[in-house]
């Protein structure tokens, strides 16, 4: 195979190149900045292909399994975390007609082919890790080389994503990425002589380089894009962000980052290997026993004489419909089972129903896994309801603040905001002390930390004002709560909080308003029955000296505190204009209805009422009874979660629960402030009575929808195909970052370096960490989250969940390759039903449903 034909223009040349990088690049993730956390799949380049094949080829692109350990998965079904029956229920539904099938003779003892089965998964030979399948050429010749690659790849990415908040710029960095490494490579003198001569005769065109290298590499044409993924995921984390920065800033792309990986790679080459370079090649995988093999084993280990060799192949026929390979996949889907069957025979088997009062008060909560605690101790006080909603509450907003400063996009990254929206003070000299006072913090802190990156700033500082610094770092650690406090209340002094009002009324036409309106009411089946308080509750979380404090945010509001969406939805909600456009759409909402917006503190489960000053004075009472409800709501929730809390009191009374996760909130050394979304299993999209008076134990996305307000199934398209993405983007985060935590995960958080706002290394160099830290999955002990695929639970008609699913390949990949399983009944007392590509089936078929328990199990 020639390596270029040399009748091909340079201009197609490069065209297919950059063809080919874009076709590589796509098994890589996408990783967005600490500030704007997003979680995503790290596999969702994958997504196209069947779960089990995509972890497959994950092992061999990184070299890491996708799915826990078998020995793992065997300590599980010893702790009886995963049954027998969760094992026959799944192998059942892989291999219906295999187990049908006649019992085999092995020796003296008949074996039945789930016998055969389940004492292969439970004593086989355990299979060995996989190995990354495309490699370098430096791996195979010099992985020294490979290593020295790695090192300044990751030194110059740090040094250009990083230096402008750092307050030190890459020289020339304006130029763009490769343009400032090709400047400076050949100047870093703990290179070579001949090294740093070669590097300056590098093109000074990225594509061109990475040809010029490509070909010196020996790399054929049917070859690159594998030789291209092989770098990608050498340092995935750093490429991840890189395809990041591409798809919204200019300066840097994939291509960029390959031409420099591979320009050092064939220029170290060449003066570190002697004879000619191996191929590009795949490694080997180890051997994997053959099914007879396996058979052979299974008999010696279960003590059986005199089997004969017709009795092991007849064995053996069946244990090859279970290859090795499959065995994890197996085991993953019966420890799913386990939940999942429980779950849903836990709602089958519920009775609640809808009060026929009118409830004086209806709490709108984010979807998130940790408001379904808030609403379960809300909803134990006498007339409340409660809701979900996705959290940007529909308004997709571009959000300016009073004090000023660059907007916040407050919506999920699938959309784009529709509308600006800026806060103004209803008092003009508060607002002028605010944004003083404010300046004056600001300018504080900047100042700070300009001279704690300025080249002999640092030593005068440390003089300066080490004898303030020291005292205040030690109060901090002893006492967080008091410093906590303290700053609150210096900051409240400084600049005391203005009551405002939001611009939405006045800045968007009543046409886009009542629309929202309609939709955001009819998608969350709230068209009638309106309490005399409707609270729209945002969420959002209160950590110190935390790099991920992003990521306890909202999801649905990118990476930040729901409260303007809040704001702006209740701002519409309320407005006369509005309701009026509402009740010619057919739904009326009551004169006495007010909408209240609130933000939810996760770290802390207190819940503020916002915008107290607009509420009329008809609804004071209500408005103090919703706030002593909802602290002590709030105190009841934190007494729950302090059992499942790292160090946090076991069984405390409310009162002190509230002070204790208030505490962690403010200690600077606390890794542990909250579990976040750990433990996320399921979303559940119909209305409450389907999980009211189930304690599901903050596990569970809990999505509001009545499928009778919804005859077009527009409504239930939008939740499928936005929120319930997003929630499986956040379960995929935490599913890969727990079981492949050293690829997709981010270490723990004591080794943390934070590369200015784009993310954290473990350590002082190397790669950008991809996923979660170790303290938002495990204690140590057991997990904090159990590594799950999403289960999605939807009450409406089978039908119009089937037209939902053809007409979005989306759904039909996550669907129908296994990212996410579904179920669905039609209404209440009908048996939930399992979605195939081949149709839907019953979803306990393959169960027995004496085994499972009515109780949802927990994972903390």
């Amino acid at each position: 195979m020639t390596i270029v034909s040399e009748h091909i223009s340079t201009d197609t040349l490069r065209a297919q190149l950059r063809s080919e990088v874009n076709l590589a690049a796509r098994v890589i993730p996408t990783h967005y900045p600490l500030e704007t956390f997003i979680a995503v799949n790290p596999l969702a380049g994958l997504e196209t292909m069947p779960f089990e094949q995509a972890v497959l080829r994950a092992g061999d692109l990184y070299g890491s399994a996708g799915l826990l350990d078998e020995t793992a998965y065997r300590e599980l079904y010893r702790r009886g975390r995963i049954t027998d029956a969760d094992l026959k229920s799944t192998l059942r539904l892989r291999y219906p007609a295999l187990l049908d099938g006649e019992p085999v003779q092995l020796g003296t003892r008949t074996v039945t082919p789930a016998e055969l089965l389940l004492g292969d998964l439970l004593h086989g030979r355990v299979a060995a890790k996989p190995l990354r399948r495309n490699v370098t050429r430096a791996e195979l010749a010099a992985p020294q080389v490979a290593e020295e690659v790695d090192a300044q790849s990751a030194k110059w990415c740090a040094a250009f994503f990083g230096s402008p908040a750092a307050g030190w710029p890459m020289p020339g960095r304006e130029r763009g990425f490769f343009h400032a490494w090709r400047a400076l490579a050949s100047g870093d003198h703990k290179l070579g002589r001949q090294v740093r001569a070669e590097l300056r005769r590098v093109p000074d065109r990225a594509d061109d380089a990475a040809l010029q290298a490509l070909q010196r590499l020996g790399v054929t044409e049917d070859e690159r894009i594998t030789y291209l993924q092989a770098h990608l995921t050498r340092l995935p984390g750093w490429a991840a962000h890189i395809r990041w920065y591409a798809e919204r800033v200019v300066g840097a792309d994939v291509l960029d980052y390959l031409a420099m990986r591979l320009s050092y790679e064939s220029v170290l080459l060449s003066h570190h290997a002697s004879g000619p370079l191996p191929e590009p090649g795949r490694t080997t995988r180890r051997p994997i026993p053959s099914a007879r093999e396996r058979a052979a084993e299974l008999a010696g280990q279960w003590q059986l004489d005199q089997v004969s060799d017709t009795e092991l192949d007849s064995a053996a026929r069946i244990l090859a419909a279970l290859p090795v390979t499959a065995r994890s996949v197996v085991w993953q889907q019966a420890y799913e089972a386990h939940y999942r069957d429980s779950l849903l025979n836990s709602l089958a088997h519920n009775t609640a129903h809808r009060s026929g009062e009118r409830p004086h008060t209806q709490l709108v909560c984010c979807i998130d896994t940790r408001s379904e605690g808030l609403r379960r101790h809300i909803e134990g006080r006498d007339g409340y309801e409660t809701l979900g909603f996705a959290g940007f509450f529909a308004v997709a907003i571009r959000f300016t603040s009073l004090v000023g400063g660059a907007p916040n996009d407050l919506c999920p990254v699938l959309i784009r905001p529709e509308h600006e929206v800026h806060e103004s003070a209803t008092a003009a000299a508060a607002a002028r002390r605010l944004r003083a006072g404010s300046a004056i913090m600001a300018g504080a802190d900047a100042a700070f930390h300009t001279a704690k990156q300025a080249l002999l700033a640092p030593f005068t500082l440390a003089e300066a004002s080490g004898w303030a610094a020291g005292p205040w770092a030690a109060a901090k650690t002893l006492s967080p709560t008091a410093t906590g406090t303290l700053r609150r209340r210096l900051r409240d002094r400084l600049a005391p909080p203005v009551p405002t009002v939001l611009s939405v009324n006045d800045t968007v036409d009543l046409a886009h308003r009542g629309l929202y309106a309609q939709v955001a009411l009819t998608t969350m089946g709230l068209t009638k029955e309106f309490g005399r308080l409707v609270v729209m509750c945002g969420h959002g979380s209160t950590t110190e000296n935390n790099p991920y404090q992003a990521a306890l945010d909202c999801g649905a509001c990118g990476g930040q505190p729901g409260g303007p969406n809040a704001r702006t939805a209740a701002a519409i909600l309320n407005n006369t204009d509005v309701r009026a456009e509402l009740s010619e759409r057919g739904i009326d909402v009551p004169d006495d209805t007010w909408f209240v917006a609130a933000l939810h503190d996760t770290a802390t489960d207190r819940v503020t009422v916002l915008d107290e000053h607009l509420v009329p004075a008809s609804h004071r009472a209500d408005l103090s009874r919703l706030t002593a409800d909802l602290a002590a709501a709030g105190a009841e929730l934190a007494a729950e979660r302090c059992a499942v809390l790292p160090g946090g009191p076991a069984r405390p009374d409310p009162t002190r629960a509230a002070r204790h996760v208030a505490n962690r909130s403010t200690d600077w050394a606390q890794v542990f402030p909250e579990w976040g979304l750990a433990g996320n299993a399921a979303f559940i999209v119909g209305p409450r009575t389907v999980t009211r008076g189930i304690d599901l134990q903050r596990r569970v996305f809990l999505h509001s929808y009545q499928a009778d307000v919804d005859p077009d199934g527009s409504a239930l398209e939008t939740i499928l195909t936005a929120p319930m993405v997003v929630a499986q983007w956040i379960n995929c985060q935490y599913f890969f970052s727990t079981v492949a935590p050293e690829l997709f995960g981010a270490g723990t958080k004591t080794i943390h370096n934070v590369v200015a706002g784009v993310g954290v290394l473990a350590g002082h160099g190397g790669d950008l960490q991809l996923g979660l830290p170790r303290q938002s999955l495990t204690d140590g002990q057991s997990f904090g989250h159990e590594p799950m695929r999403l289960l999605t639970v939807v009450e409406a008609p089978l039908e119009r969940i089937d037209s939902i699913v053809e007409r979005n390949p989306v759904l039909m990949h996550l669907f129908g390759n296994d990212w996410v399983a579904l179920a669905a009944r039609e209404g209440p007392g009908h048996d939930w039903q399992r979605w195939t590509r081949a149709g839907w089936r019953r979803w306990d078929a393959d169960i027995d449903i004496n085994t499972a328990t009515e109780e949802v199990i927990p994972c903390r």
